[in-house]
């Protein structure tokens, strides 16, 4: 692969970063209230949540098969058919904010679910693409252009859901997430060096690497990293929907919440990720949790629109540590061509763990009120912290592919 195609790699994932971030943010602070103004209680919120999304039930089963097709059939066709997916669900949300009608929200989110299947392809397309030694750069750069539009989105999409209604939203994220996928047939380039070819109605030859088991190093990341996902599912991904119920902020207060903290998390992302290339990925992990744990706090004493405001925006920390932390750890412990196959897995164990935690939040509000799910989530979160701090061991950036390469597996 070719330094200019490396390049236009990184600049396709940056553009549709731009794009789909902008279209993602908009909606995000809105899409909680959205639902519960279709007449849902809290806890058909978490279902959909729990069903859906980046991280319900259809992603997580995607998981493993789009990493070992990554692996097998190449990172491009597997991230354009995600994308694909995203198009189609965003379709259908926009189809039930025109008819007023909740349930095509139901194969909306299983749709967004399934967009997943390009998550293990992107995310080793970028590392693949990046300038040796600087994944971790290339991680937070990627994310840096996705989270740069919610300085500005989020806000427009609560002023416009409140002045015009939710469809406008709904149907203008329909055209950036179509013009995000025109963008990357035009410039995406494969970046595995060696693809197999479909034999007989099968794929072909499976490389060693693929029958070899979990790396022993990766069991107790494998462990922490479900237990956060669990634990961020109980409350924190239920938030907006919390604060709109219990509160009653309106989608132009939550969308100023959400601005806030994107230009924060915009202005540190990319730092931080040259800290992984840097110093390794474990203490910024346990850094994540450990304000995570303080922002939760924050919440729980809060009382004022402000006071939730300023914990939100520090939330940011959380998010900007943690992502390009935990991608490097996992994608430096094993050899290319066994690296989206692991990602699969790993996105699969996250989700699969993380499944029931948003409807037993949204049944913890309905029964005991908006500080039951964020007081399990703070007690997840040590639990977390601990297994992160007991269970992983650190390895030097450098170092990382050389120990999966000498056979570190079961």
């Amino acid at each position: 692969m070719t330094g200019e195609e490396r390049e236009r790699n990184l600049r396709a994932m940056a553009g549709t970063g731009l794009l789909g971030g902008f279209a993602h943010m908009m909606m995000f602070a809105v899409w909680q209230p959205f639902v519960l103004s279709l007449g849902v209680p809290m806890s058909t919120l978490g279902l959909l949540e729990s069903l859906g999304g980046r991280q319900g039930l259809s992603a997580t089963l995607t998981q493993p098969l789009a990493g070992q097709l990554a692996d097998r059939l190449g990172r491009r066709p597997l991230v354009l058919l995600g994308h694909l997916f995203t198009v189609l669900a965003v379709i259908l949300y926009a189809i039930a904010a025109l008819g007023r009608e909740w349930r095509w929200l139901l194969p909306g989110v299983v749709l967004h679910g399934l967009a997943m299947i390009a998550s293990p392809a992107r995310v080793s397309m970028i590392g693949e693409s990046a300038q040796d030694g600087q994944d971790g750069q290339a991680h937070a750069m990627t994310m840096a252009w996705w989270v740069a539009p919610g300085i500005v989105a989020p806000a427009f999409g609560g002023y416009l859901a409140g002045r015009a209604g939710f469809a406008p939203v709904m149907v203008l994220r329909v055209l950036l997430e179509a013009a995000c996928l025109l963008l990357l047939v035009a410039w995406l380039s494969e970046t595995r060096r060696e693809v197999s070819a479909w034999r007989g109605g099968r794929l072909g030859n499976t490389p060693r690497a693929h029958r070899a088991g979990l790396p022993k190093a990766l069991r107790g990341f494998f462990v922490a990293v479900g237990l956060d996902a669990f634990a961020w599912g109980l409350g924190a991904a239920l938030f907006f929907g919390l604060l709109s119920q219990a509160y009653g902020y309106d989608t132009l207060q939550l969308g100023l919440m959400l601005s806030l903290q994107c230009l924060l998390w915009a202005l540190i992302q990319v730092p931080l990720g040259r800290w992984v290339d840097r110093h390794g990925s474990k203490r910024l992990m346990l850094l994540s949790d450990a304000v995570g744990l303080l922002v939760v706090a924050g919440w729980l004493t809060s009382r004022s629109y402000a006071a939730f405001t300023l914990w939100y925006v520090l939330y940011a920390l959380v998010y900007a540590t943690w992502g390009p932390a935990y991608r490097a750890y996992a994608t430096r412990r094993v050899p290319e061509e066994r690296r989206a196959e692991l990602m699969g897995w790993l996105e699969a164990w996250r989700g699969l763990v993380r499944f029931v935690a948003p409807f037993l939040g949204g049944l913890l509000f309905e029964r005991f009120g908006f500080r039951a799910p964020l007081w399990a989530n703070a007690a997840a979160v040590v639990i977390a912290l601990l297994a992160i701090w007991l269970g992983i061991e650190e390895v030097e950036p450098q170092l990382g592919l050389a120990a999966a390469a000498d056979g570190d597996v079961a």
